[in-house]
């Protein structure tokens, strides 16, 4: 009997694989409703803007905001032009700002005599808003990469246009639209207690759906997302470096558990060599032209999932994991992607594999790249899998995947520096100057830095947990903290706690019982030198503990009972 030649049977694994597992692995979530009136502001100059309105149909109404130059200087088309939709209420003051989503566009416009901005909406449409826009300005007013729902700027003299046109006739009712990034502000290492840490969603989302805002009573400010602008480009979720960003379905534990089936389920098939490849909706390959041993992951876009994920597939048998780009991919997203799989790269090498095993592609020479990476990774070729590891957080598992690849290669023993940007390294400290106050221990939002107890003063960190946010630097009331990016392959260094510093307790000289430590009492006595309730006998209040302090106050005041007076 004749065996079948292995790239049959790869291709006939990979098709047993695929079809073992849920339908769609992108993404999905709940759902948002915007609602539309159907009315319709234009921005543009006039002419363009009249002629373009005339073509438009089954909408509550247009209004038109002039802006720029009339874009014609025939007469005759002029003449046609200003004719033109002659219901559409016109607007002539400078444009302000414009800002919002489909069936809530907020305008602002200027009042040139009473030089102050004002909302011209209620008094043309009847409501606060406009909604939708089509912008024929060129300049693209609201500037995002990926557009909020309800606006649209087709480029000029293309096709665009009446495409456009046809989707804004009838624009009226209600439209859903799924719901994407959900935030665990327990771990987020943002903002607490005034200070700014960790900024990187802010940095990276292709579409401004991510803000940062004061919340009270707090007061702290806290990560949001705003789901009418939020495209579920998932980029936010990569560069988090906690997972207090993640989708909210499939979760990311179900999402590795499927990524691990769909490996497990062709080499059980039979498949050899897997790769995995991850790529945005906007290109997706043909399945029958791809290697047949590749394994295809759709999301909403390419930087979907992050290195967690990578690399935990890189231990269930991946030789290589390739994440697809394009031309349409956002510049942000790309950005971003080379950064974080620059970062891996490194990673890897550390850990003594080649970076290539964590890889970019674009989809304009996809099959080739693919190919190559086959030939130079061939060393990878059926990898046995290691023993598959809980979901521990997105830090955790990272961690958890770090070390099994650890055990894989010939790991570097040196430490190998990292930018600035990187959310791995240690935190040092001046070890003479820090006093235990522990103000890095409460604002560190992963536990990376851990303090000791009333009897046992210390303060040790775990490398492992350091996202590198800064929040332990900016509370540091001695400026003795400084941060230093950096990766340690070894996870005796990276995962076993240490101790900064450690003393021994300071004893309350009233009672004898442990509070505190040396170095922070005496600070504090340094601060409170001056300060008239601590003066003279009293000063020794600041040696004891809360007990004895109220009881000293106390048998103050029954001596002298006009002392209450004189706090």
């Amino acid at each position: 009997m004749m065996m079948p030649k292995p790239e049959t049977s790869n291709a006939l694994a990979r098709q047993l694989a695929l079809n073992s597992l849920p339908p769609n692995l992108a993404a999905q979530s709940g759902s948002m409703t915007y609602s539309s009136q159907g009315h319709l502001l234009i921005i543009g100059p006039e002419d363009l803007a009249r002629l373009t309105a005339e073509q438009l149909t089954d909408l509550s109404s247009i209004t038109l905001l002039a802006l720029g130059d009339i874009s014609s200087q025939d007469d005759e088309h002029l003449e046609k032009a200003l004719n033109a939709a002659p219901d559409a209420k016109l607007i002539y003051a400078p444009l302000v700002s414009l800002q919002g989503w489909l069936g809530a566009f907020e305008l602002q416009v200027m009042d040139t005599e009473k030089q102050e901005s004002f909302n011209p909406a209620k008094a043309l449409v009847g409501q606060q808003h406009f909604d939708l826009v089509l912008d024929l300005s060129g300049q693209q007013l609201i500037s995002s990469e990926l557009s909020p729902p309800g606006y649209y700027a087709p480029t000029a003299g293309s096709t665009q246009l009446n495409e456009v046109i046809a989707e804004l006739s009838g624009m009226r009712g209600e439209f859903e639209k799924p719901t994407y990034i959900q935030v665990n502000h327990d771990i987020c290492a943002h903002a607490d207690r005034g200070k700014t840490g960790c900024t990187r969603c802010l940095d990276v989302c292709p579409a401004d759906a991510i803000s940062s805002h004061n919340h009270t009573p707090t007061h702290d400010f806290i990560i949001a997302v705003n789901d009418a602008l939020c495209h579920g480009a998932g980029s936010c979720t990569t560069a988090c470096p906690t997972g207090a960003l993640s989708f909210t379905s499939p979760q990311p534990p179900n999402r590795l558990s499927q990524l691990r089936q769909l490996i497990k389920n062709y080499q059980d098939a039979g498949g050899t060599k897997p790769a995995l490849l991850i790529y945005g909706e906007e290109a997706a390959p043909d399945l029958n032209s791809l290697p047949d041993y590749v394994l295809p992951l759709p999301l909403e876009e390419a930087a979907g999932v992050g290195m967690e994920i990578w690399f935990s597939l890189l231990c269930a048998g991946c030789t290589f994991v390739s994440i697809q780009i394009s031309d349409e991919t956002p510049a942000s997203l790309v950005t971003l992607l080379n950064k974080e799989v620059g970062l891996a790269g490194q990673l890897l090498e550390t850990l003594g594999h080649p970076a290539a095993r964590i890889n970019l592609v674009h989809c304009n020479a996809l099959n080739s790249e693919l190919e190559a990476l086959d030939k130079k990774l061939s060393r990878w070729h059926d990898q046995p899998a290691t023993d598959p590891f809980e979901w521990e957080g997105k830090r955790g598992t990272l961690n958890a995947a770090l070390e099994r690849l650890y055990e894989q290669a010939e790991a570097k023993e040196e430490p190998v520096l990292l930018s600035a940007t990187a959310p791995f390294g240690q935190v040092s400290i001046q070890v003479d100057n820090c006093t235990l106050c522990m103000s890095c221990v409460a604002l560190c939002p992963t536990g990376a830095l851990r303090g000791g107890n009333e009897t046992a003063p210390r303060l040790a960190f775990m490398e492992g947990d350091c996202v590198q946010c800064g929040l332990c630097e900016a509370s540091c009331p001695e400026k003795v903290i400084t941060l230093e990016p950096r990766f340690v392959a070894a996870p005796g260094i990276r995962l076993e706690e240490r101790t900064l510093k450690e003393e021994e307790p300071f004893h309350c000289i009233s009672c004898g019982k442990a509070f505190g430590n040396r170095s922070t009492i005496t600070s504090i006595m340094k601060k409170l030198e001056n300060h008239s309730y601590f003066q003279g006998e009293a000063a020794k209040r600041l040696q004891m503990c809360e007990d004895c302090r109220v009881r000293d106050s106390y048998r103050e005041l029954a001596a002298d009972p006009e002392a209450q007076l004189r706090l």
